[in-house]
């Protein structure tokens, strides 16, 4: 998470920095959500790092996760480019 608190290239586009970090946010927040709904309150706590968050094929929590890992993976392209 230390990469999140990074300083952005001075070259790369505010407004697609800004896209990738709402997308970011986003895709977080449901996997956050489904984690929540399977595991409780410390689902991410417990879990996170573990193969159980990232949920079975085929599951809601499986998709949520695949969409935040896409989106830190765009996140920190952007935050590269320069």
């Amino acid at each position: 998470m230390n990469e999140m608190i990074a300083q952005p290239s001075p070259y790369s586009d505010p407004a697609r920095l800004a896209l990738t970090e709402s997308a970011l946010a986003a895709a977080d927040g449901l996997w956050r959500a489904e984690m929540l709904r399977n595991y409780g309150p410390d689902g991410v706590l417990s879990y996170a790092y573990a193969p159980e968050g990232q949920g079975g094929l085929g599951t809601l929590l499986r998709r949520t996760y695949e969409a935040r890992r896409i989106a830190i993976a765009l996140w920190r392209q952007e935050r590269r480019r320069g």
